[in-house]
């Protein structure tokens, strides 16, 4: 598959015309990297964008006592790299592939020219750090005002409006990230979140279906418990 083909399925370019498309492509450059490889790292300066054509990745930085803390896992159609080429700060955070990846990858002076000639791209792209940016705020809300469990609850009903659709019985199958990494995320530990995710599949909440992370998912009954914590 050619580059317009795999950047036509980005939802940034979604919008633009073939000549758009092939604009963007001829200021791309196609990288395979392997899993649990680092693509950027924290500190280190920003002179491109990265466009996630296939696979997975975890945007992590590490706390003061030295625990990694993951901020997002990003997957096929998603982006990053780009608050450093517009700020030109240092990364603020360590991207690693979680799995096989291919990226387009953009450098700066390209994109800063393509932002100017393309309004369109420039508008999709505030609104995408506008959502990450609030849904940091959420995560830290969280840690601060609940207990892990409900943490647990709020980011599961998050996962699965944003990254499945309800079946007939309005449950969602959705893939979970392993224990660790939603340990990671929560700021808990990966033997609390085992035990929470155990009752959630005592309690019905929570069915697993064959497939390592499958699960079918009651976000009725979650948003239920979120209301009474």
């Amino acid at each position: 598959m050619g580059m317009i083909e795999m950047l036509r399925k980005v939802p940034l370019f979604a919008e633009l015309d073939e000549l758009e498309l092939a604009s963007i492509a001829a200021l791309s450059s196609s990288i395979d990297i392997p899993k649990k490889s680092i693509v950027v790292q924290e500190s280190d300066p920003g002179d491109s964008m990265y466009v996630i054509l296939d696979g997975e990745v975890k945007v992590s930085t590490y706390s003061v006592d030295g625990r990694e803390v993951v901020l997002a896992l990003l997957g096929k159609g998603s982006f990053f790299g780009e608050m450093s080429l517009l700020d030109e700060q240092p990364r603020s955070a360590n991207v690693t592939t979680m799995q096989d990846s291919k990226f387009a990858n953009i450098r700066r002076r390209d994109l800063v020219q393509l932002l100017m000639d393309q309004p369109v791209i420039s508008l999709k792209l505030l609104t995408e750090i506008a959502v990450r940016l609030r849904k940091t705020s959420r995560v830290l809300e969280r840690i601060s005002s609940m207990d892990v469990p409900h943490r647990l609850y709020a980011y599961l009903v998050d996962h699965c409006v944003r990254f499945s659709q309800p079946n007939q019985d309005g449950r969602y199958n959705t893939v979970l990230p392993t224990h660790q990494l939603l340990a990671d995320q929560l700021s808990t530990s990966r033997e609390t979140i085992s035990r929470t995710i155990s009752q959630l599949k005592k309690d019905g909440v929570l069915v697993q279906c064959e497939g390592r992370g499958k699960m079918l998912v009651d976000v009725e009954q979650l948003e239920d418990m979120l209301d009474n914590c």
